[in-house]
């Protein structure tokens, strides 16, 4: 099992998507709104996770930019890499672990993000 996990910066005419993890989840983010993303599984590239990520949690086919930098996440226990990344529209629902999803503006990502969501 692999220690990474990617976070796509999604855009889409100017405004980037945020998801807001299930209250009823055991993770981290349950309830607050983040960028998403998730775990890098064996055998796969960062650009195949964030694809298939992405599509479970959104609904969203995307194309993976430019790669943007690295951090460790609010546990430390997994190395999280940063993409741009394009969606091909905006119809985005939310997945099984999600409870909402919605574009913001980009000045707005940090009103409604988990600060320790986006550090």
């Amino acid at each position: 099992m692999s220690t990474n996990s990617v976070i796509a910066i999604i855009n889409y005419r100017g405004k980037i998507l945020l998801g807001k993890k299930r209250s009823d989840s055991q993770k981290f983010l349950a309830g607050k709104w983040h960028v998403p993303g998730g775990r890098v599984e064996s055998e796969e590239s960062d650009e195949e996770a964030l694809v298939r990520e992405i599509k479970e949690e959104t609904g969203l086919e995307i194309t993976v930019g430019r790669y943007l930098g690295s951090s460790s996440t609010p546990t430390k226990k997994l190395e999280a890499k940063w993409y741009e990344c394009f969606a091909l529209t905006d119809l985005a629902i939310p997945g099984s672990d999600l409870e909402d999803v919605q574009w913001v503006s980009r000045r707005d990502v940090k009103k409604y993000c988990y600060p320790r969501a986006i550090e």
